[in-house]
């Protein structure tokens, strides 16, 4: 599917999969969204301004910049808007030849065999017998290290690649429109990484770029050169300075672009979703919600869900049905309608009572009209006289230009006493609005603010009237409340009559009762594949219209089926420009694109590439999922974990999802034959433990690991070296400083597990290793939490004593200081001697104060997976953790749960 995604200066479309149906929620194919003029456009203006000011010195903040869509040359936009259409145009042609005249000959090629590699900040420089090089680089975080002469795409009308090129400057001239230029490399990185790039024509924005992480290398990489006449290779430091690389070969072609028009990469495309008020069909509907069924119209609501997309997935409490009478472009309105909504009802005004609304863009237009239909006497304030004629002719009793105009008006009509509320719903950081709204306001009245303004309230007029200022938080209540936007959990309507789901409703019934004319406040509609057109156009314009909506074309019978392929319904996506490794590499798929997985286990599995390969990303949030997938050229981005599943090219699953879908999530890749690596915890409940165990007893060679991480820091092993032939048992006490972590945390939730099971089934494992034996006796108790903010299970002691007589005691606490005190201290005892591990920092013996380790903070997540890559590829059947282990293990942390929680005797 599409999906309209931002940068920091323009808007494009993506491909993106489709999203997955989610428990609590319903999934809707879009037909109209909304676009909000206010804040989607603010950071496009803010761009735009800087434009103006100058374009020098904005390399670097244009890496990453998706430029194929929009052909924004920083240089030049004019002229790279016009090249792109040219080249547009030639792409329409060859489809269209195409079309009636399949190809019978491979695309052209143009082999470069001479690339001039030049040194840029690289302390040296040589080539290597068969087209490679080796360098060494400087210490700057970001600097170029070494780059090719100018690589000419196309010849320009005089014959020459660049006017400012001299000749003999140029590598190649391949005449393509629009070229692919496809790098092969073969080597390997010490230290870094780098990242390696391409440079437009006058090297003034990256137009692809690929991080190469320390280890081998042996790929074939993609970039698009889009619109640029010539572009420039180039190898940078990755984001900090040091390191070598030695390429064994190192090859660069061009090749003709496809002939279905697309880019030759789709790596560069990263941005962020906009968008917050949908309205579509639902197509699906997820685990646990009740009253919608396939087919139902709604209107969809909430940042990060209704976004400008095909598809949407959107929470249920974010749901509302669409009543007969409401056409659907205007129902896409909702979200933006319900906060006009609640701005009313926080002024809570009566029939026959004055009120002043002051910013008539589109949510004002709205409330002036919610409040009309209320009974309410309105004045209405904004600069724009136009807008001010609008509210007019909606119904506004007045609307004026001037605030001193606006307060007298209001003192007549409200019988000489001033408006009984003021509704603030501009958007400007400026105090003289909340300070002209004392002023329209009576004694005692009340301020609503709905928009972001400024707050520097002066005194006088404020104490002198005593009036209430209240803020109205977006939608309504449940707004920001995960229990109830994302858990669905309802609030009772005898408590609390209007929540934010009961206002989108009211507002669509308003609109059914003819009571307000959203229609008149909709200025354009525009199909969603000219967004980013309408995008720059909308920034750019001196005055944006009011109501602005993207339409979705008509779409054929949705199929989801989580292996259909190539489909604009389909729940995987191929990238273009993807990293194609050459090697045997065991390809696997990061399921969950959250932090954790993307900064630490993608790493740690990139140090062996030899055996790794990362093919796919599994994400619900295709903007996360799909950013990280862009950026590392990852082959597919899949939103419907059944699909990764049903893939056989996919080996093995890392799984790194919130913790309570990781037991199902593992007993369903071990049945569909994949390797699993699963961070902790892999089950939260008996039941879960169960599922896995039975999967794993039934799964013959596929192999389970738990990302217990620490028994395989240096520190651990340097200690179970001084160990070995050890003949006395052990006594470990395991100190861990956590912090507090609020109740309202997903950690703490169900969706967690808790400290315990959550954390400490770490230290458990700690535990395990170093005492190589099978547990016994486990004891476990708790602080008192009355008159607390903790949980029972966030500071606790626990107690293990394992067959060999060795025992583990575990101090866990959020009751200490978050800073000044090393989260983690082990000592571990045995046989007149102790080791002392700071924080996997450092690793002292005693009685002779011998430092056995010491280093950068290491918790063993390098070794682990170096571990599990061994075991891999030498076909062993047994993971660097015994199956036997992890499911005690984690046996463990679900009985001292039971034992904090009171649901058993020790």
């Amino acid at each position: 599917m599409k999906q309209v995604l931002m940068t920091g200066d323009r808007a494009f479309l993506a491909r993106v999969p489709r999203p997955a149906v989610d428990p609590g929620a319903l999934l809707v194919q879009t037909h109209f969204t909304l676009i909000s003029t206010g804040t989607e456009l603010a950071g496009l203006k803010a761009a735009l301004a800087k434009d103006d000011e100058g374009a020098a010195g904005r390399v670097k903040e244009l890496t990453n910049r998706a430029s194929y869509y929009l052909g924004k040359a920083i240089q030049n936009p004019g002229k790279a808007a016009e090249r792109l259409k040219q080249i547009a145009a030639a792409r329409v042609r060859r489809l269209t030849e195409t079309a009636k005249t399949p190809p019978t000959t491979a695309p052209k090629v143009a082999v470069l065999k001479d690339l001039g590699w030049q040194k840029a900040g690289a302390l040296s420089l040589e080539p290597v017998s068969g087209g490679g090089f080796r360098f060494k680089s400087d210490e700057s975080p970001a600097g170029y290290q070494v780059m090719t002469r100018r690589i000419a795409i196309r010849e320009l009308e005089n014959g020459r690649p660049e006017k400012s090129a001299p000749a003999g400057e140029d590598v190649a001239i391949a005449n393509f429109e629009g070229a692919a230029v496809i790098v092969s490399i073969r080597g390997a990185v010490t230290g870094g990484p780098f990242t390696l790039g391409m440079l437009n024509h006058d090297q003034s924005a990256w137009i692809g770029q690929i991080t190469l992480e320390a280890g081998k290398t042996d790929e074939e990489l993609q970039f698009d050169a889009g619109a640029s006449e010539a572009v420039f290779i180039v190898l940078a430091n990755g984001g900090q300075g040091g390191g070598s690389a030695d390429f064994t070969e190192f090859s660069v072609k061009l090749k003709e672009p496809q002939v279905d028009g697309l880019p030759a990469s789709e790596t560069g495309q990263i941005g962020w979703n906009v968008g917050y008020s949908a309205c579509g069909e639902v197509i699906a509907v997820g685990e646990g919600v009740t009253g919608f069924q396939v087919g139902d119209f709604v209107a969809c609501g909430g940042a990060g869900q209704a976004n400008h997309a095909e598809f949407i997935s959107v929470k249920r409490n974010l749901c509302v049905k669409v009543p007969d009478g409401v056409p659907a472009h205007l129902a896409s309105t909702t979200t933006v309608g319900s906060i006009a909504m609640q701005g009313v009802r926080r002024a809570d005004l009566r029939l026959g009572e004055v009120a002043c609304v002051v910013g008539l863009g589109l949510i004002g237009l709205m409330t002036v009209q919610i409040l009309k239909a209320s009974g309410c006497v309105v004045v209405g304030l904004d600069l724009d006289p136009e807008r001010a004629a609008r509210a007019r002719e909606l119904g506004a009793d007045a609307a004026v230009t001037d605030a001193d105009e606006a307060a007298r008006l209001c003192l007549h009509l409200g019988g000489g006493f001033g408006a009984d509320a003021t509704i603030v719903t501009a958007a400007a950081k400026s105090d003289a609005i909340i300070n002209n709204a004392m002023k329209t306001t009576r004694r005692r009245g009340k301020v609503v603010i709905v928009g972001d303004i400024g707050m520097n309230i002066e005194r006088p007029e404020f104490y002198k009237k005593e009036i209430d200022v209240l803020i109205s938080t977006s939608y309504g209540p449940g707004r920001y409340d995960a229990t109830y936007e994302i858990e669905g959990r309802d609030y009772p309507y005898a408590y609390v009559r209007w929540t934010q789901n009961r206002n989108m409703s009211s507002y669509l019934d308003l609109i059914a009762q003819k009571k307000i004319d959203i229609e008149a406040l909709i200025d354009e509609v525009v199909p969603v594949e000219e967004s980013p057109k309408a995008y720059d156009s909308l920034a750019r314009a001196k005055k944006p219209p009011l109501g602005v909506i993207l339409a979705y074309e008509p779409q054929e019978k949705v199929n989801l089926d989580p292996s259909s392929a190539d489909k604009r319904d389909s729940a995987r996506v191929e990238i273009r420009g993807a990293r194609k490794p050459r090697g045997e590499q065991i390809g696997y798929c990061l399921v969950g694109a959250g932090g954790f997985g993307v900064s630490m286990l993608v790493p740690q599995l990139d140090k062996r590439k030899d055996v790794f390969q990362l093919k796919a990303i599994c994400s619900r949030d295709p903007v996360r999922g799909g950013n990280f997938a862009r950026q590392r050229g990852v082959q597919s981005l899949i939103s419907d974990y059944d699909a990764v599943l049903a893939d056989p090219s996919i080996e093995m699953v890392v799984i790194a999802t919130r913790h309570f879908e990781h037991a199902d999530q593992v007993a369903k890749a071990l049945k569909a034959g994949k390797h699993v690596f699963v961070e902790k915890p892999i089950a939260l409940d008996w039941a879960g433990l169960d599922k896995v165990r039975e999967a794993h007893a039934a799964a013959g060679d596929r192999m389970l690991m738990v990302g217990f991480n620490r028994g395989f820091s240096p520190a651990a092993e340097a200690i179970r070296a001084r160990l070995s032939g050890r003949k006395a048992p052990l006594i470990i006490n395991y100190r861990l400083n956590g912090g507090y972590i609020a109740g309202d945390s997903w950690i703490q939730s169900e969706q967690g597990g808790g400290r315990n099971i959550g954390e400490a089934c770490h230290m458990y494992d700690f535990f395990a290793a170093m005492a190589g034996a099978p547990v016994e006796a486990v004891t476990a108790q708790g602080i008192g939490t009355t008159g607390t903010a903790y949980f029972v299970n966030d500071n606790f002691s626990a107690s293990i004593r394992y067959a060999d007589g060795s025992v583990g005691n575990l101090v866990y606490t959020a009751n200490g200081p978050k800073a000044g005190l090393p989260k983690e201290r082990i000592e571990v005892f045995c046989e007149g001697k102790a080791w002392v591990i700071d924080d996997f920092r450092k690793c002292m013996e005693y009685p002779s104060g011998e430092v056995i380790w010491e280093g950068e903070t290491d918790k063993g997540h390098a070794r682990e997976m170096s571990l599990l890559a061994d075991a891999l590829a030498t076909g062993s059947a047994d993971a660097p953790i015994s199956a036997s282990r992890i499911f005690e293990t984690t046996a463990v942390s679900l009985h001292i749960e039971d034992l904090l929680q009171g649901r058993c005797k020790g």
